[in-house]
C-alpha cells in the first residue's frame, strides 16, 4: 500500500526536523570547543572601507575580549595544540593582522598593550619602509621586542595558487628571510595572500620552512584542523551596527562560515536570487 500525501509530508517534516536538530546540536559543539583567530587589516577612522575597523570600535572590541576573560596566544601555541595536543589557557584567542599597516603601529598596539594582549601581525616585506601607508622596520622591531609576533605575508603579496616554481618560492623565502633579518627572531607562521593556495604552494610552504599557514576561509579552529590551513573569523567595520556583527561573528563563526560557503557556491553556480536569502553578519 503507498504511503499517502499526508503520511509523506510527515516523513518529510520529520527529516528537515532532524537535520536542523543534528545541524544545531553540531553547531553548539563547535562553538563550545572552537578556537577563534581573528583576523583585522586597517585600524584607523580614515578609510572607509571593509577592511578598516575605527579606533574606537577596535577598542571596544578588545575591551569585551578582555571583560569575558579571553587570553591571547601566538601562532606557536596554536600549532602545538593542533600538532601534540598541547594545552590552551581557558577562552583562548589569537588576534592577527594581515599586510602590516602603519596604523597597526600607532592605534592597534597601544589597545592590544592596555589590555594586556599579544598579536600576530603578517607581513608584506617588500612594503616596509617602502609605501607611507606601511609600517617602518623600525616599527616592526619595537612591536617585536615588545612580543608582538612577526610573521610573513610573502614577498609582495602575490597569489600563490598557480605561481610559477621560482617565484613560489622566492615569494616564501624571500617574505620569511627579510622579516627574520630585521626582527633577529624566526618566522615560521604565513598568511596566504588573498587565502588561495594549492597542493604546490601549500608543498612550498613546508619546504621552506613554515610550521603553519593561515587563511581567510571563515571558521574557528579545531583541534582535527590543519596546521597549514588555520581559519579565521575576519572582523569588518565602517558598517552600522559593527559591534553586534562583531559579537555574532565572533560567536557564531560555526554556522555563518557554513553559510557563507554555502552562499559562494549558489553564487558561483548562478543561483543569485537564492544567495540573497542568507543573512551574514
Amino acid at each position: 500500500m503507498l504511503p499517502t500525501l499526508r503520511q509523506r509530508c510527515l516523513v518529510v517534516l520529520y527529516l528537515v526536523i532532524a537535520v536542523i536538530f543534528t545541524s544545531f546540536l553540531s553547531f553548539v559543539r563547535d562553538a563550545s570547543t572552537g578556537i577563534p583567530v581573528l583576523n583585522y587589516h586597517q585600524i584607523n577612522d580614515r578609510d572607509h572601507n571593509a577592511l578598516t575597523v575605527p579606533v574606537s570600535e577596535f577598542e571596544r572590541e578588545m575591551a569585551y575580549l578582555k571583560a569575558e576573560g579571553y587570553t591571547s596566544i601566538t601562532p606557536e601555541q596554536l600549532s602545538n595544540h593542533l600538532k601534540y595536543g598541547s594545552p590552551l589557557p581557558p577562552k583562548p584567542v589569537m588576534i592577527t593582522f594581515d599586510d602590516g599597516y602603519r596604523d597597526n603601529y600607532t592605534n592597534a598596539f597601544p589597545i592590544l598593550k592596555k589590555y594586556g594582549f599579544t598579536a600576530s601581525i603578517f607581513l608584506i616585506s617588500d612594503f616596509m619602509d617602502r609605501f607611507e601607508n606601511y609600517l617602518t622596520w623600525e616599527q616592526v622591531q619595537e612591536m617585536s621586542e615588545a612580543g608582538i609576533n612577526m610573521e610573513s605575508h610573502t614577498l609582495s603579496h602575490v597569489e600563490l595558487a598557480g605561481l610559477p616554481h621560482d617565484e613560489l618560492y622566492n615569494q616564501l623565502m624571500g617574505g620569511k628571510l627579510a622579516t627574520e633579518w630585521k626582527t633577529l627572531k624566526f618566522v615560521k607562521y604565513m598568511a596566504y595572500p588573498c587565502g588561495t593556495m594549492d597542493e604546490a604552494s601549500m608543498a612550498a610552504v613546508k619546504d621552506c620552512g613554515y610550521d603553519g599557514g593561515f587563511t581567510v576561509r571563515y571558521d574557528l579552529v579545531h583541534s582535527w584542523d590543519d596546521p597549514y590551513e588555520i581559519p579565521r573569523v575576519p572582523i569588518f567595520g565602517n558598517f552600522e551596527g559593527s559591534f553586534m556583527r562583531f559579537k555574532l561573528r565572533l560567536h557564531g563563526a560555526p554556522l555563518f562560515g557554513r553559510l557563507e560557503r554555502l552562499r559562494k557556491y549558489l553564487l558561483n553556480n548562478g543561483h543569485s536570487t537564492l544567495a540573497t536569502l542568507f543573512y551574514l553578519p
